[in-house]
This record gives structure tokens, sequence and C-alpha cells, in this order.
């Protein structure tokens, strides 16, 4: 039997935020971008990345991602397509720096 899913945390990437980038972005491919950014990352590899509707702050060049952990709305971050997600990193939870 599997094990129920593990991923707490979410990130919804905005969708209208995607086709606003200019092509040389690679905008459609960011998402994937981030879950390749987000694997790498110890404490991060199981961050479920998904498309969502307009989250209403449409950043010119950046894409809006809303975090949720445990179900929870959290922080909304503005991505720079460039860095591929790297900045959520600072706003989710590590485990190797949590208190036991």
């Amino acid at each position: 039997m599997r094990e129920p899913d593990s991923r707490k945390t979410q990130a919804q990437v905005c969708q209208r935020c995607l086709m606003r980038l200019d092509t040389s972005a690679g905008g459609v491919d960011l998402p994937r971008r981030i879950r390749a950014t987000l694997a790498a990352r110890e404490g991060t590899e199981h961050v479920r990345v998904s498309l969502t509707g307009c989250l209403g702050y449409c950043p010119v060049g950046r894409v809006s991602v809303q975090l949720f952990r445990d179900g929870e709305a959290s922080d909304v971050v503005l991505v720079d397509p460039e860095r591929n997600g790297a900045e959520l990193i600072s706003h989710l939870p590590c485990p190797s720096t949590e208190a036991p």
C-alpha cells in the first residue's frame, strides 16, 4: 500500500503572469524549471508546483507564485523567470534548520 502524498507544500504559479512574459523569458517552461530548482535543494524536493489563475499582483517581467503550507495560503513571491524559482527557497521551511 502506498503512503499518502507527503507534499504538504504547494507552489501555485500564476498562468496569466506566464502568458504576459516575453517569449524569450521561456514562461511556458517556467513551472518545470521551478520543479527542477526545488528538487535540487534538500528539504524542498517535495514541493508540488502547479498552475493557477490570476493572483492579482501582475508584476511586469515577473511571475506571481502563491505558496501553500499544509493547505493554508501563505506567501506570494514574485519570481524572476531567469532565476528559475530560486527566490522561493528562502520562503520554504528547511528541515535541516528547524529545531528538533
